[in-house]
């Protein structure tokens, strides 16, 4: 199975592996690998590399972010998605300033028209941890306590204004875990587009909190 062939099996799993570098597993319902993602970092404009195998030797997409120091300026940047060969896949547009305190996203498919559009279900939780974070020593340790108990969940809804797919995180205290649901069978067409941009979400969101 790969991401370009469609029909994925939901739901999907994206684990963060345990490195000096961030690194992500995507596996599907039967525990199948579907990708490697690793990003590259310290970087004034995001890159990320998708692989089809742990070795990674295969690689199959590339996602960048476009614009003037766009991996800084995360709230105003369009990451796009592309396969190894050239060919577009979509793009990731986040919605300006609002992005700043509440996951907002629109993912465009090949041809730019707005297929999706993303939102965090309880925005109101990345105002708590960041008022819990900015009190010193106290803060790291709630903050981790916090981010244990509470997980985020977040609402990918098609062009139609019916929700489509939605992501869990799930329980961790040593490392990030997000479950993927498809909320109505939807035939394949749109899973390569949609997988491959909540992987840019749920990057993003990680480096927020």
């Amino acid at each position: 199975m790969s991401l370009q062939s469609g029909h994925i099996q939901f739901p999907v799993s994206i684990d963060f592996k345990f490195s000096l570098f961030t690194e992500m597993r995507v596996t599907d319902a039967g525990g199948q690998l579907l990708a490697v993602v690793k990003e590259k970092k310290f970087s004034i404009r995001d890159e990320v590399k998708v692989y089809a195998d742990e070795s990674r030797r295969t690689q199959t997409h590339g996602i960048r972010a476009k614009g003037l120091l766009a991996g800084a300026l995360d709230w105003k940047a369009t990451r796009h998605i592309v396969r190894a060969g050239g060919q577009p896949v979509g793009a990731l547009q986040a919605h300006g300033m609002r992005t700043l305190w509440a996951a907002s996203y629109d993912l465009q498919d090949a041809s730019g028209r707005t297929a999706f559009t993303i939102r965090d279900d309880q925005p109101w939780l990345g105002v708590i941890e960041g008022v819990i974070d900015a009190v010193p020593f106290v803060g790291d340790v709630a903050g981790m306590a916090f981010d244990y108990l509470v997980n985020p969940t977040y609402t990918v809804t098609d062009a139609a204004g019916q929700p489509a797919y939605r992501v869990h995180k799930k329980r961790s205290f040593l490392s990030r875990r997000f479950r993927i649901e498809e909320l109505h069978p939807r035939g394949g067409a749109d899973d390569e587009l949609v997988l491959l941009g909540l992987v840019q979400l749920i990057l993003r969101e990680r480096e927020r909190g």
